[in-house]
């Protein structure tokens, strides 16, 4: 539980017995989109605002535009394939959203508009695909009958100011899940422990605040300490 990067599970390993068809195809179509398309839309939304804030007038209409596109796109599901897809149409996809709301195009770049809010879909989009990607793993660790599961785990857990790292585990049969983390102090010279109590939602695989109270952090000098609390949490909940 405590190395380097962790790889996404295979899915073709997964109990085949335990999704539908739809599942399936949704396992296959959770991949990232290539970064140098996911930065064109960034760069698109971070362009758009900017140049509109002084209109008023023009600024509601691209909000406008731009939340109607985003509505497009969540009908189309959270699938990494649906959104490149959708992207292929661009202007095309803005134009008809627009021309079904009665918007007139006037003054405003479809391009721009397309890509900004794909900028906002794509990171909805990644939220919704790690949520699913949490549900699989507890029930992974359900099936193996399991107490904790990891369902997430990056970095470089012995503590690297330049690689944080995170890890965040749950309790199977009740979302309990703990967040451990190492990050660089303000001079980057040493590194920063900490064990965070937060829940995981067994229905969507949101991650919440702790039910009951507001979330606890507890800071570690070292892996080895951080690691002794983690165990410690995990081991009184089970007691519990």
């Amino acid at each position: 539980m405590t190395g380097p990067d962790r790889p996404e599970p295979d899915a073709a390993r997964e109990d085949p017995g335990a999704r539908t068809g739809a599942d399936d195809a949704l396992l296959h179509d959770d991949g990232p989109v290539p970064m140098v398309l996911a930065a064109s839309w960034d760069q698109a939304e971070a362009k758009l605002y900017p140049a509109v804030t002084t209109r008023p007038d023009l600024y509601q209409r691209v909000l406008t535009v731009v939340r109607l596109t985003v509505d497009r796109l969540q009908a189309l599901g959270p699938s990494t394939g649906a959104l490149l897809a959708a992207a292929e149409q661009g202007p095309a996809l803005v134009s008809e959203v627009m021309s079904e709301a009665g918007l007139s195009a006037y003054e405003l770049d479809l391009d721009l508009l397309a890509r900004a809010a794909l900028a906002m879909r794509h990171r909805e989009v990644a939220a919704e695909q790690g949520a699913r990607r949490r549900l699989r793993r507890v029930a992974q660790g359900h099936r193996a009958g399991q107490a904790w599961v990891v369902l997430e785990e990056k970095g470089y857990a012995e503590g690297d100011p330049f690689v944080p790292y995170t890890r965040l585990e749950v309790e199977v049969a009740t979302g309990r899940a703990l967040l451990v983390t190492t990050r660089a102090d303000e001079d980057f010279r040493a590194v920063v422990h900490g064990v965070e109590q937060l829940r995981v939602d067994l229905e969507t695989g949101w991650v919440q605040e702790p039910e009951g109270g507001a979330v606890v952090t507890a800071l570690h000098p070292s892996a080895a300490a951080r690691e002794a609390h983690a165990t410690l949490l995990r081991e009184q909940s089970t007691v519990a």
